[in-house]
C-alpha cells in the first residue's frame, strides 16, 4: 500500500480554516455492515486523537432497511449530527441509497459508491424503476466535485469474504485523500475490532479498495 500522504486541513464549517475537520455520511441498507464501518471510523479517530462523534440516524435492523450513520472527525466537534448541505464526504454501500443520501452533501464534497444494486424486493414486485449506476453519478455530479464508482461487493467476493465489502469502501474513502485519519490509526482500529483470519482478508480488502480508486485518481 503506498505511503501516507500529507492530508490538508479541512475547512471549519465555523469559518475558521485553522480547523481540521471532516463530516462524512455512510449509508446503505442493513446487513452491509455500515455500523461496523461508522464504530471503526470512530475508533480510529480516537486512536489519532482527534474528537469523534457517531451517530446512526435511522436504520432497520432487517436486511434491505435503509441505513444512515453520521460520522464527525475533527479537532473540535461538537453536534453529533452532519447537517444538510455539510458534508465533506458521502459514502455509500448501496446504489439507490446514494440518492436518498445525496442531500447531505456540501458542493464540492466527494462521492464513493458501490456500484452493486440491492433493489428492495418492493421495487420488484410492484415493478418500480430503479436507477441505473450511470443515472446515480449523473446526479450526484450536479452537486459533487468527484465521484468515484467501484464494485465493492464483487472485489469483496472475489477476495473470498463478501461482508467485507465495507473494508473495501474504506479503503475508497481513505485512497480519496479527503478521511483526516492516517492508513497507521484505521489498521490499529481493525486489530480492535477483527481478528485472525477475519482481521487479515479485511485488511486485504482495505487495500484493494484503495487501490480501485487510486486507478480512478
Amino acid at each position: 500500500m503506498r505511503p501516507l500522504r500529507e492530508i490538508l486541513p479541512v475547512q471549519g464549517h465555523q469559518g475558521d480554516e485553522r480547523v481540521k475537520r471532516v463530516d462524512v455520511v455512510l449509508s446503505g441498507v442493513g446487513g452491509q455492515g455500515i455500523l461496523t464501518l461508522a464504530a471503526l471510523l470512530g475508533t480510529a479517530a480516537i486512536i489519532e486523537g482527534y474528537d469523534v462523534r457517531v451517530s446512526e440516524v435511522h436504520g432497520m435492523a432487517q436486511r434491505g432497511g435503509p441505513v444512515v450513520c453520521h460520522v464527525k472527525v475533527g479537532e473540535r466537534v461538537s453536534s453529533p449530527l452532519v447537517m444538510e448541505g455539510s458534508a465533506d464526504l458521502l459514502v455509500s454501500l448501496e446504489l439507490s441509497e446514494t440518492a436518498r443520501a445525496l442531500q447531505y452533501l456540501r458542493p464540492k464534497g466527494v462521492v464513493v459508491v458501490n456500484s452493486n444494486a440491492l433493489p428492495p424486493p418492493l421495487s420488484i414486485i410492484a415493478g418500480i424503476p430503479y436507477p441505473s449506476l450511470n443515472e446515480l453519478i449523473d446526479e450526484a455530479r450536479r452537486i459533487a466535485d468527484e465521484v468515484y464508482a467501484l464494485d465493492a461487493s464483487g472485489i469483496a467476493k472475489a477476495l473470498g469474504s463478501p461482508p467485507s465489502a465495507n473494508m473495501v469502501m474504506l479503503g475508497a474513502a481513505w485512497a480519496t485523500g479527503r478521511l483526516l485519519l492516517s492508513m497507521d490509526s484505521i489498521l490499529k482500529a481493525m486489530a480492535r475490532t477483527f481478528s485472525g483470519r477475519a482481521l487479515e482478508v479485511n485488511k486485504r480488502a482495505l487495500e484493494e479498495g484503495a487501490k480501485a480508486v487510486e486507478k480512478l485518481l
